[in-house]
């Protein structure tokens, strides 16, 4: 261990440095730890004393390039004649230089008592080592603070060669003193007002320890009582060091217990919590792997130690992506679908470890992103019903509405086009469409489908058809059509064969929800549609003359209003002569056939864009869509009651007037007049002539 001693360290000094070499070791986190000395005015580096073998090259310390992971503390001055290092052999990184600086006081310490007639009769090697090895007891997390004050206590006196210790606050308050004297006795001598000192018997010396702790700084006095040697600027060194080694292992003990909690946290985590905490070596291979999130998996704890990163997600190239972004240094964090159950996890460079070492935690989100997605898609349904009963209650035309409905399901099923069909013998046709349709299958379908395969009978059966992927025709697969959700809104004869329809390019089957979803909708369209028809019906027959089936007078007034808004028409009154000698000779019976037929002709003797009303009796108007010639409107007229003599009334004959915008007049009464009156001045000619 020892190599050519100067005489001048005797070999309890020896053993003494031995003891701080193997307590540098422990405390610093090293693997060994050695002693080198130079004489003045030599360049020769000798080696006093060392725990582990130290490589050729002791020289290199002179220019600060000590080979390999070797570190030189220079020791404080101890004497004129020699220089001193302290060298350690670190692991991973270098030890704070704080506690190197307080080992290499304590190596001063010991060597520098030579020149004062060592051996001093108040040091005991023996006790000294004891409690220099006492390092051990203080980082013990068993040990608690009261045991660990004795040992500092113990500690500071051995190495101080002091005979009292006395800890207090910086305002001076008294916390503790040890060996105990009477309580009285140090409180009497302690004065509070007088930080820094303690005042005892006459001729004790002190010298203040200060330590910083996590609740502040406090002093440690060590203090020599009457008879014993002055305080001298090794031990102010040794004072120090040794004071700044106290905090740090305090707080060092502090680190360490919060470790410790975050540790029973991390595990109370991964036994609770689905938590997957693993750990790969620069090779990809796990550690570690651990965490209730392994069942989820399948797997057991520990069942991939030993196992490669590659071989379990080689099924999974994003999170084998990752795990190498990490190894190479970077943070990442991605949700990775593994197993059929999803993880939010974070990879992360170990920079403690060997370069390309890699922690993943991971996180079981499943259930949480299964119970968001009901969440979501209940929340969609009730969005996309709200829109639908707002649509269905706005009073838009039915060709409007149609459009608005299909338009909500195509954006609601992105992706995809929705469809509106109607049906004749044979097929179905397409009324209305929304959404983008490959330009392959437009012309397929603006063709028409057929009724007569398993699909369209089922659909003409009132049932609701869902084709997915599996049982899609190949030859329409082809061409970019993956889905098909096909469900009857109507099929009685009165409204007439309506089919809502819903399309998709994505290769998956409809799921329950989607299919609730659209039922729904087909039933609310189908309730809007008969209602719709319902109401046309209500206001057709509120407009409608019951005998005749030609307008009311209510629908000649509106009609006329909408007419005066449009532009120029032309306005025709016209009687049906000798309608009450009909019904007086041949009954009324008669008198209303009469009346039909008349009614029949007009409309088949006008155009389609004229509008024929009976105002009552055997008045009768017709609003026509544009201006005619006074002489062909009464052609007109003459023309229908040819036909009603054809039709076998021969004593059938009418007298009519015209009017026209802008010649006879602006408004409706004007109008109405001016035919009235040149109606009834023709009655009256062809009376006269009769």
């Amino acid at each position: 261990m020892h190599a050519d001693l100067p005489p001048v360290w005797p070999q309890d000094t020896l053993d003494c440095v031995e003891a701080i070499l193997v307590l540098a070791a422990q405390t610093a986190g090293c693997s060994g730890a050695a002693l080198a000395v130079r004489t003045q005015g030599q360049e020769r580096i000798s080696l006093i004393a060392q725990t582990a073998p130290v490589p050729d090259g002791l020289n290199s310390i002179l220019d600060g390039t000590l080979t390999g992971t070797w570190h030189a503390t220079p020791l404080p001055v101890f004497s004129h004649r020699l220089s001193g290092w302290l060298l350690t052999n670190y692991c991973d990184a270098p030890p704070p230089r704080s506690t190197l600086n307080g080992l290499a006081t304590l190596l001063s310490r010991e060597l520098g008592r030579v020149p004062r007639s060592f051996p001093d009769p108040r040091v005991n090697v023996t006790e000294l080592l004891t409690h220099l090895t006492a390092f051990d007891t203080l980082l013990d997390p068993a040990k608690t603070w009261p045991d660990l004050t004795d040992t500092f206590a113990a500690l500071l006196g051995s190495a101080l060669s002091a005979d009292l210790i006395v800890l207090a606050r910086m305002n001076g308050e008294l916390l503790w003193a040890s060996p105990a004297p009477p309580a009285q006795r140090v409180q009497q001598h302690w004065q509070a007002q007088v930080p820094w000192s303690v005042q005892l018997p006459a001729g004790s010396i002190s010298l203040p320890v200060h330590t910083n702790t996590a609740r502040g700084e406090q002093v440690w006095h060590a203090v020599r009582l009457p008879g014993s040697v002055s305080w001298d600027t090794v031990d102010g060194m040794m004072a120090a060091q040794l004071g700044t080694l106290i905090g740090q292992i305090r707080a060092y003990r502090h680190q360490r217990e919060q470790v410790q909690q975050l540790q029973q946290y991390l595990n109370l985590a991964l036994k609770t919590a689905p938590l997957l905490l693993w750990v790969t070596d620069p090779d990809g291979t796990f550690q570690v792997a651990e965490g209730r999130g392994m069942a989820s998996l399948g797997l057991r704890d520990r069942q991939l130690v030993g196992r490669t990163i590659h071989e379990l997600f080689q099924a999974v190239p994003r999170a084998l992506d990752n795990a190498v972004r990490a190894q190479q240094g970077e943070t990442v964090s991605d949700m990775i679908t593994f197993r059929d159950r999803t993880f939010e996890a974070w990879y992360l460079p170990l920079a403690s470890a060997r370069a390309g070492s890699v922690l993943g935690i991971g996180y079981d989100v499943t259930e949480v992103l299964q119970a968001r997605q009901a969440a979501e898609r209940a929340q969609l349904q009730a969005e996309t019903l709200l829109s639908f009963s707002r649509l269905l209650d706005e009073a838009e035309p039915t060709h409007a509405l149609t459009c608005d409905v299909l338009s909500l399901l195509s954006r609601m099923f992105r992706g995809g086009w929705a469809a509106l069909w109607t049906h004749e013998p044979g097929w179905f046709r397409l009324q209305e469409r929304s959404g983008v349709v490959p330009a392959s299958l437009r012309a397929f379908q603006e063709r028409g489908l057929p009724d007569g395969d398993t699909f369209g009978r089922a659909l003409l059966a009132g049932q609701s058809v869902f084709i997915g992927p599996d049982r899609m025709p190949g030859a329409v697969r082809m061409q970019g059509l993956q889905a098909a959700a096909l469900l009857p809104v109507t099929l009685d004869t009165t409204t007439g064969v309506l089919i809502l329809t819903v399309y998709r390019s994505e290769a998956r089957e409809w799921t329950e929800f989607e299919r609730d979803l659209l039922a729904t909708a087909a039933r609310n369209l189908q309730r809007f549609v008969r209602r719709r028809h319902m109401l046309t019906e209500l206001h057709r027959a509120a407009g409608t003359d019951p005998l005749t089936g030609v307008g009311n007078r209510r629908a000649f007034e509106q009609a006329l209003a909408a007419a005066l808004l449009r532009g120029p028409f032309t306005l025709v009154s016209t009687d049906l002569d000798g309608l009450k000698h009909v019904n007086d000779s041949q009954g009324h019976p008669r008198g209303d056939a009469l009346l039909r037929a008349f009614a029949q002709a007009l409309q088949t003797a006008f155009r389609a864009e004229d509008q024929v009303f009976r105002l009552g009796g055997d008045e009768f108007s017709v609003i026509m869509g544009s201006l005619l010639e006074e002489r062909e409107v009464l052609s007109r007229v003459e023309e229908a009651v040819a036909a009603m003599r054809e039709a076998g009334f021969p004593e059938a004959a009418a007298s009519a007037g015209v009017a026209d915008t802008p010649r006879d007049g602006m408004t409706g009464a004007t109008l109405i007049q001016v035919s009235d009156a040149r109606m009834y001045d023709m009655k009256r000619r062809r009376q006269n002539t009769l």
